[in-house]
């Protein structure tokens, strides 16, 4: 054990001395993750999945701007109200087109007024030839579109506020509906309050709804984690990434050490090659563990202060260490084994980089596997980087039992063994 704890000793020691190559394994996947996390939260609002902000300026100030508003913000949407005394409609244009706001939404002064006219009037058209109701212009509602926003977006955007305008009309509706039911009633010597239903709330009932979505809220037992955002894929992700290039200074210092003899000087000593190995893996498991925990800190501490989400964790701690130990010695059984493999360090550097960053692509940490076409999903299983993102998520995200990373689990151990077989089988004869 004492010669296990001095080949960890003399790891970190060189390890301490290649500062490059720790900036680079700490810094790097550092870095991924916080401009990936930032760039996709950016998406998300392109594409509606975040609130969009509205600039909504309303000269009116009467009943059609106050009903727009709330459906508008119980659409997902951030209303900046603009001040009618100190904006007028060039300005508003002028923020659009420069970026300053998605959209912005401008009610004409009277609109409110010509808008409950229209209503009134459409319930008293009389009827045509074609017995349908006689034809009223619409009141229009003035929209500016940013024009450097993605079709697909625009469209979204035109579709929620037709929602919300055919709402607001459909209030505006009602209400003249229970203005004309009472003054039929009064017509006909009756009082509005001795109806079988209150006239004053017609509107407000009728605009109840029947129906509503029932969200099943899980076992009171395991607690709700919080919706998907881009920080709960990016940390697990990219501390895996980080966590595989390890392999690369693992084999570039196990090659170093055959080509400028040092491991035959250290075999000369009362140790074996297997607690060398030992020492070095110990060594870098460690490493693992650092950058793991840095990406978390990242994700937990550092987020909120750039307006992101926290990133958010389960109490899986014994499967998570778990599941980070057959990680890490799968990352150290592949650089051993690249550090036997190849005969120099540009070989190694090729090899492994390459193959790290298409196994973190095909793996789902650029982007997750369901977006990925049918062959790329079927081709994931194949990623060691997918077996330990997957185990990752189940445990830190998701909340499962350990039980249903098992298979995850026996795969990276699976894959540790054989790159470590592989490896010592090369030493016997390399080394």
């Amino acid at each position: 054990m004492v010669k296990i704890l001095t080949a960890v000793c003399k790891e970190i020691v060189l390890l301490s001395r290649d500062r490059t190559g720790l900036l680079v394994l700490f810094l790097m996947p550092a870095l991924l993750v916080v401009i990936i996390t930032l760039v996709q939260v950016n998406v998300m609002e392109l594409t509606g999945q975040k609130k969009t902000r509205i600039l909504f300026h309303d000269l009116d100030g009467g009943r059609l701007g106050t009903l727009l508003g709330e459906q508008l913000r119980s659409a997902h949407f951030e209303i900046i109200a603009a001040d009618p005394a100190t904006t007028d409609v060039t300005e508003v244009e002028e923020l659009v087109n420069a970026g300053r706001y998605r959209l912005a939404i401008l009610i004409s002064r009277g609109s409110s007024a010509a808008l409950e006219k229209k209503a009134s009037s459409l319930l008293a058209a009389e009827p045509d030839a074609g017995n349908e109701a006689a034809a009223i212009p619409p009141e229009s509602v003035r929209v500016y579109f940013d024009p450097g926003i993605m079709p697909g977006f625009r469209s979204g955007l035109s579709s929620q506020l037709h929602m919300a305008l055919a709402a607001v009309a459909m209030k505006m509706k009602l209400a003249a509906l229970a203005e004309t039911l009472e003054e039929v009633v009064v017509s006909y010597g009756l009082s509005p309050e001795a109806t079988p239903l209150p006239l004053s709330t017609l509107d407000s009932r009728l605009e109840q709804p029947l129906l509503e979505i029932d969200i099943d809220p899980g076992d009171e037992d395991t607690p709700r984690m919080a919706p998907y955002n881009p920080v709960q894929q990016n940390v697990a992700a990219w501390a895996l990434f980080g966590m595989f290039f390890t392999a690369l200074p693992i084999a570039g210092s196990l090659l170093e050490e055959r080509k400028s003899g040092i491991w035959h000087r250290l075999k000369s000593m009362p140790v074996s090659q297997l607690q060398l190995f030992f020492g070095k893996m110990l060594a870098y498991i460690g490493v693992c563990f650092c950058q793991f925990l840095l990406i978390w800190l990242i994700g937990a501490y550092l987020f909120p202060l750039l307006d992101l989400p926290a990133f958010t964790v389960s109490p899986r701690t014994t499967a998570t260490v778990l599941t980070i130990v057959a990680v890490s010695l799968a990352v150290c059984g592949y650089g051993l084994f690249l550090g036997l493999a190849c005969n120099t360090y540009e070989q190694a550097f090729m090899i492994g980089a390459t193959s790290v960053v298409a196994a973190a692509a095909v793996g789902g940490v650029m982007v997750p596997v369901y977006a990925m076409p049918q062959l790329m999903q079927q081709l994931s299983i194949l990623s060691p980087i997918n077996w330990g993102l997957n185990a990752l998520q189940e445990l830190l995200i998701r909340n499962s039992p350990a039980s249903t990373v098992i298979s995850d689990f026996f795969r990276l151990a699976g894959f540790a063994l054989i790159t470590l077989l592989g490896a010592w089988k090369l030493s016997r004869s390399r080394l």
